[in-house]
């Protein structure tokens, strides 16, 4: 799957992208919700956190194929499963592209 090799980190910088708007851009069931503002802040950060690492190692260690970084994005479909089961179920697409692009480019034996 050379094609997966060459292009699958940019699933993980799409994730980091949406990760970026619905943190910084949350939407009315913020407000609805009742969620204080230091909640909201609390959630904006985190997501900028999470898609700061997250462009910093698809840009880097996931692209040279280093196992540490193909392992540690698997967090990113298990996180798209949970969120498709509790909020939004149009997130088990997310989690697929994501199993898929990890399967593309599962580091090889030795």
């Amino acid at each position: 799957m050379e094609w997966g090799r060459r292009w699958a980190w940019l699933v993980f910088v799409l994730f980091a992208i949406l990760a970026t708007l619905f943190g910084v851009f949350p939407g009315a069931w913020f407000e609805e919700d009742g969620f204080e503002r230091e909640a909201q802040w609390l959630v904006t950060t985190y997501a900028l956190v999470a898609s700061v690492l997250t462009v910093a190692i698809a840009l880097s260690a996931f692209r040279r194929g280093e196992r540490w970084a193909w392992r540690a994005f698997w967090v990113w479909p298990v996180f798209f499963v949970i969120h498709g089961i509790v909020v939004f179920p149009v997130d088990f697409v997310f989690a697929a592209l994501g199993v898929l692009a990890l399967l593309a480019t599962r580091p090889r034996a030795g």
